[in-house]
């Protein structure tokens, strides 16, 4: 019964956490704001708080995992209500969902992906082997493999054009050219879509 209460409590404790992490990222911006105001914030002890998160960076790969999630739900409910529509339409609607994420998301994903200085042998913060870019990968490729039909040309690969779009939608890459060419969101959004009816869509 006791093992029962405490597993509840810690449970109680990550999500009063991460609820007021959010909204103080949110108010003040990641960087301004320290564990101390977390952990006062959300009335428990600092020592509850490092128990939970060794630092930071812990606590934003936390919360991304669950913004992760949260938006894999929400391409599973855009793919389900445009079923309908065409493929390039589908592939480019994701892509306007991830830019909105992005931007809405950006400062959280440059402060953990600096904590954890993110390379291909750190296995929690490598991006690349998330479920989140496998989910993503997969249903971009299954798109792409739809949009160009059964007389594609067999030298293209889904997956290896599902990779590269990732990759140049990355937050580093996007907010380059985005802000070298005074791009707004809707801009970026439109370049996507043309990029991919370009390269995808068949007639």
């Amino acid at each position: 019964m006791s093992i029962r209460h405490e597993r509840k409590d810690a449970m109680e404790n990550r999500q009063l956490i991460l609820q007021t992490a959010k909204q103080l990222f949110h108010d003040y911006g990641v960087q301004s704001v320290s564990m101390h105001q977390i952990a006062k914030t959300a009335g428990i002890g600092q020592a509850t708080l490092y128990r939970r998160y060794a630092d930071k960076g812990d606590l934003c790969f936390d919360i991304l995992q669950h913004y992760g999630n949260q938006f894999t739900n929400e391409i599973m409910i855009y793919l389900e209500e445009h079923k309908q529509a065409a493929p390039i339409d589908r592939l480019t609607g994701i892509l306007d969902l991830w830019i909105d994420e992005i931007e809405e998301k950006a400062e959280l994903i440059v402060a953990m992906s600096t904590k954890l200085e993110m390379n291909c042998e750190d296995g929690r913060g490598n991006f690349f082997l998330s479920p989140v870019y496998h989910f993503i990968r997969n249903k971009l490729s299954e798109l792409i493999l739809e949009s160009l039909g059964p007389k594609r040309d067999q030298q293209t690969e889904p997956d290896f054009a599902a990779h590269t779009i990732i990759c140049s939608i990355s937050p580093i890459g996007y907010f380059h050219i985005k802000n070298e060419k005074a791009y707004t969101k809707e801009h970026m959004k439109a370049h996507y879509r043309q990029l991919c009816c370009s390269l995808f869509k068949r007639d």
